[in-house]
């Protein structure tokens, strides 16, 4: 819906400039609507402007007579997804530089634990099982690897034993 929307709006084309910015909050407010709700992080300009005659021509792709959208809903629908791949970045970029500032100076994530940060934060927890399969390798190092993030004040561990688990803090 939210697509068609954006497409129709640029089609009747109320204004002399401003046309595309109105039908992609329109487009962002029917996303938000439906349960696309990213605390207002999400923006569909960022992904349109990076290359305007591909959205141009997308937009053209669209046969008035049949009204066969399919290869501008495709597009829209791409543009979307990456949008909130952005947006998934940038909420774990801002936790952990919220995270160094927290603390009494900045701390230095490796690749691992940046990963092992993001797996939690898209996941809400994880479990050494977890952190032994992602990394392909025993439990022993993973345990070694997470521990590091719960020394640093990032995790925390909760559970007991096995059925122990990691979320952060």
């Amino acid at each position: 819906m939210a697509g068609v929307a954006h497409y129709e709006f640029v089609r009747i084309h109320l204004f002399v400039d401003g046309n595309g910015r109105t039908a992609r909050v329109i487009a962002a407010l029917i996303l938000r609507t439906r349960g696309f709700d990213t605390k207002q992080f999400f923006c569909l300009d960022d992904y349109y402007d990076v290359d305007r005659s591909e959205y141009y021509k997308a937009l053209r792709t669209v046969n008035p007579q049949k009204r066969d959208m399919t290869h501008w809903l495709e597009y829209f629908v791409e543009g979307v997804a990456v949008s909130i791949d952005a947006v998934r970045e940038r909420v774990v970029r801002l936790s952990t530089e919220r995270i160094r500032t927290k603390k009494k100076g900045q701390i230095a994530l490796t690749e691992r634990q940046m990963r092992i940060v993001e797996y939690i934060n898209k996941h809400g927890k994880m479990n050494i099982g977890d952190v032994a399969t992602m990394f392909k390798t025993s439990r022993q190092a993973a345990l070694k690897e997470i521990g590091k993030l719960v020394l640093l004040e990032i995790v925390k561990r909760e559970g007991q034993a096995r059925a122990s688990y990691y979320v952060m803090r």
